[in-house]
């Protein structure tokens, strides 16, 4: 079959590779469409963030798979101890892989699984014709969903789980940093879930206006500084809360040298968005020396605050990628808007990490999506 090959730092090619074997607990999937996620194209650029270094040791022994943990696909075999799925399921599958052996594991406490792997990251992931994953990672795609808003369902899980750590309780205030989809998610999330007022800030009009669209309060243009020399953002919070600030904080910015940002820039202006003891989630993926600015949080009493990554759940009854498809099937969230480039055929991959790397100069919102088999639609 032919998959994404990562030969060095900033060399990723489309390749004849083996096909994957399956084993007698695992489900192979016949890949219908995927996306590369901003992360894996930090990655592929030689980015310093989270994972690098393990991959930077996998491309010292040689060429390596990597890419592809948002996608979806059709159910291709099943290993002989799998039960749930059969051929022909509509299905996609949660990254983070927990290893089922350790002390947490065996105590219930997946979250801390001291050996995760990750799906496109340190195996094989689906920026492939088929890709193969434990059956305890794959999650069946409800009827009604497409495989555009399944292949995206992914960064909508990582809102939901924002908004759980955050544990905004009714009428509180949210502010989102960033109106990119990660931004134009939690949106979403908070204006369904306990918010009060819900303000989002950005930059570009049009992500702006469909911030409006799904439901914030209060849309505030991010660029330049008010006449005093005021951040516009924390002018426009302060203003909204008679002074107190936000109560919840989620930021999805991150750094952004073409825009003269940094990731402590960013943290730096959550932090003083925030009320006293109120709380940051940060969302986007910093690099591995950014600076903190710990003195205003603990100053302010503010807590900085990571969600966890994987399927993870809170019910007994579903997961939350469960969840996020069950919230896209009765159109309570909008993914399918936020997918503005679409491209097809497996070649199709380096373009698309071309573009999903540069979102702002191609006017994408959310990752490029790459069509790989026949849509469920046309099927």
């Amino acid at each position: 079959m032919r998959a994404a090959v990562l030969h060095g730092f900033g060399d990723l090619r489309v390749d004849e590779v083996p096909d994957p074997q399956v084993g007698p607990d695992d489900v192979l999937i016949d890949v219908t469409r995927v996306q590369p996620s901003v992360t894996e194209c930090m990655l592929v650029a030689g980015a310093r963030i989270a994972l690098h270094r393990r991959l930077a040791e996998a491309l010292a022994a040689g060429p390596v798979r990597f890419g592809g943990h948002e996608f979806c696909g059709v159910v291709g075999a099943v290993g002989d101890r799998v039960r749930r799925y059969r051929p022909g399921d509509r299905v996609t599958a949660v990254e983070t892989l927990t290893c089922g052996h350790c002390v947490a594991c065996r105590h219930d406490r997946s979250d801390a699984c001291v050996r995760p792997e990750f799906v496109g990251f340190t195996r094989p992931g689906a920026l492939a014709e088929r890709v193969v994953v434990p059956e305890r990672a794959v999650v069946p795609v409800p009827a009604g969903v497409s495989a555009t808003a399944a292949a995206a369902v992914q960064p909508l899980a990582g809102a939901l789980h924002a908004h759980a750590l955050a544990t905004v309780a009714p009428g509180e205030t949210v502010l989102v940093l960033g109106a990119g989809v990660m931004g134009l998610l939690a949106v979403q999330v908070a204006r369904r879930g306990n918010a009060g007022l819900v303000a989002v800030s950005g930059r570009n009009p049009a992500k702006l206006a469909l911030a409006r669209r799904f439901g914030a309060d209060l849309v505030v243009d991010a660029t330049g500084t008010d006449a005093d020399g005021t951040d516009p953002v924390l002018a426009a919070i302060l203003d909204a809360t008679g002074g107190v600030g936000a109560d919840v904080v989620i930021e999805t910015a991150g750094g952004s040298p073409r825009l003269g940002l940094s990731g402590v820039a960013t943290l730096d202006l959550a932090a003083r968005c925030a009320r006293r003891g109120g709380r940051v989630v940060g969302v986007s993926v910093p690099p591995e020396d950014v600076p903190a600015p710990l003195g205003l949080f603990r100053e302010r009493a503010v807590s900085l605050l990571h969600p966890r990554s994987g399927a993870g759940g809170y019910s007994p009854s579903g997961s939350v990628f469960a969840h996020a498809l069950r919230l896209v099937a009765r159109a309570d969230v909008d993914v399918e808007s936020l997918v503005t480039h679409h491209l097809t055929g497996i070649d199709s991959i380096v373009e698309a990490i071309r573009i999903t790397s540069d979102k702002a100069a191609h006017g994408a919102i959310n990752p490029a999506q790459v069509r790989i088999g026949v849509d469920w639609e046309r099927s």
